[in-house]
């Protein structure tokens, strides 16, 4: 028979389809996903705070030096990016991006009422913090004066822990002084972020009240105003600033610690979180070694609670299996990291070469007089914090974290550094964020349960000392509204002299003999 042929198709449409290998299928592109767990916001992190000490280097110190100081640090860096943890970012993909603009637009609120760049009313600090700026963009690094009213007649520097503006102050050398106070509004909406993105990681979760309870988080400052002052003020919510209530005493709530020292706050909030979500201690020494020339006080309110995290940790991983001797070198090698041992050894001794030729060192550490600041001591722990380990002991009393935290906000407010009470207020910063993460998580557990007998009381807290952060933000909105009335209202703080008043305060200190001054500063 004879074979018939084939029919072919008579257009390229009628061919049938090429067959597609199982290899090339299983090769489409997939739809990206986030993972639930990233370490970037920690690596991040640790740029933030490592741009400025980049400057600060090559700013500072003479350039071998600089050179080896800039290298031992890249390398620190590479080293503790390596190693940084992964935290939960989850609540980034279960969230709309409609939602976490919104609360990114809260945050971008909250920094413009602070005062912070220019846009809103600045509170009476800002005169300082603004002249700071000044000199660190219009004078050459470091910054060194002559003929200092109230010196020897030597050679008089700046000397503060000023690192959060030198990215600003970079910037303003090249643009001009206005142009830095807006890259300041950035950098320090940038370490905002980076904090509530840490916050979040830590709790697992993204919501609004969580935005809100960090900015509103305060003691009951309007409770202790009335009782003591016998002053009505929470009444008609005045824009009076009412936290320093007690004779002696004061801790800020976290909207007072970004409306008057934002240069502190925000670094000091970003170290802590950094310090909490480490999972092992190979980089610890390493991340608070930033905090000496970030936010000085807040270092030392920092030590209990460092030196708690790492016992923790060495117990942790402690492991049952090993012999004492290996599990001791194991911890040992854990912990004498290259990013710890080298690198945050020498940022800690530059600091402190650099810091003890302030003028407040001559007056340091002391006693606060409790033979008469007993009763005032007393309400003021009370209504300030011990409410609220009251109110979440049930749920967070049996961790040891409540006990450093408890101790250190004691023991803060007795001891003094300087002319002021800006040990109390500043050494604290790191404890009340922690405190605050605590009753934060006793309100969502409590709520889970339905606990409403410390659900309710918590909350009730919560609410009472929201009305400090209330009157500072009243005092902004108020103030920049009567600006834009009756411009003899003052909106931005204008700089004052620091050479009339700086070694009376805590800016200079006479650096002609100093060690930092004499052999490393250029």
């Amino acid at each position: 028979m004879k074979k018939t042929a084939e029919k072919q198709p008579k257009t390229a449409a009628e061919a049938p389809a090429p067959a597609v290998s199982s290899d090339k299928a299983a090769k489409k592109p997939k739809r990206f996903t986030l993972s639930d767990t990233s370490a970037l916001p920690v690596r991040l992190s640790y740029l933030y705070l490592a741009i400025p000490m980049y400057m600060f280097i090559f700013g500072w110190l003479k350039l071998l030096l600089a050179l080896l100081m800039g290298a031992i640090l890249t390398f620190g860096l590479y080293l503790a990016w390596k190693d940084a943890p992964q935290i939960d970012i989850s609540f980034l993909r279960k969230n709309s991006t409609v939602k976490l603009l919104c609360l990114g637009m809260i945050v971008v609120f909250w920094l413009y009422l602070s005062g912070v760049g220019g846009y809103c009313y600045q509170n009476a600090d800002h005169h300082w913090r603004n002249a700071i700026l000044r000199e660190l963009v219009d004078r050459p690094w470091p910054v060194v004066y002559t003929d200092v009213p109230g010196s020897s007649g030597g050679q008089v520097a700046m000397v503060y822990y000023f690192m959060l503006w030198l990215p600003a102050a970079l910037w303003g050398k090249i643009f001009g002084f206005v142009s830095s106070q807006i890259f300041l509004y950035f950098w320090c909406l940038i370490g905002i972020l980076l904090t509530l993105l840490l916050v979040m990681g830590h709790m697992k979760k993204c919501s609004v009240w969580i935005v809100l309870a960090f900015i509103f988080f305060s003691g009951l400052d309007t409770v202790g105003d009335f009782v003591l002052n016998n002053s009505p003020s929470f009444l008609w919510f005045s824009g009076s600033h009412l936290e320093h209530w007690a004779n002696g005493f004061q801790f800020s709530s976290m909207s007072t610690q970004l409306f008057w020292v934002y240069n502190q706050a925000i670094p000091a909030w970003l170290i802590t979180m950094l310090l909490l979500v480490q999972k092992d201690n190979r980089s610890v020494i390493f991340i608070y070694a930033f905090s000496f020339l970030f936010c000085t006080l807040p270092a030392v309110g920092l030590v209990p609670i460092l030196a708690f995290l790492g016992i923790r940790r060495i117990i942790e991983s402690y492991d049952k299996a090993l012999s004492v001797e290996k599990n001791v070198w194991r911890i040992i090698g854990e912990a004498l990291t290259f990013q710890n041992l080298i690198c945050g050894c020498f940022i800690t001794l530059l600091s402190y070469l650099f810091l003890t030729v302030n003028s407040t060192t001559t007056n340091g550490f002391h006693m606060a007089p409790m033979e008469l600041l007993m009763p005032s001591y007393l309400l003021f722990i009370f209504l300030e914090v011990l409410v609220y380990f009251i109110a979440i002991y049930k749920y967070q009393g049996q961790k040891p974290m409540y006990a450093v935290c408890l101790v250190s906000l004691l023991i803060i407010p007795v001891i003094r550094c300087g002319y002021s009470i800006d040990f109390c207020m500043r050494a604290s910063i790191p404890a009340l964020l922690i405190l605050m993460l605590m009753v934060m998580d006793t309100v969502a557990v409590s709520k889970a349960k339905k606990d409403w007998k410390v659900f309710i009381p918590t909350v009730a807290l919560l609410l009472v000392g929201s009305l400090t952060a209330y009157h500072e933000m009243d005092r902004s909105i108020g103030n920049s509204v009567r600006y834009s009335y009756d411009q003899s209202t003052p909106l931005y703080a204008e700089e004052v002299d620091l050479l009339t008043e700086g070694l009376t305060t805590n800016f200079l200190g006479e650096s002609e003999d100093s060690i930092f001054f004499k052999y490393l500063a250029k």
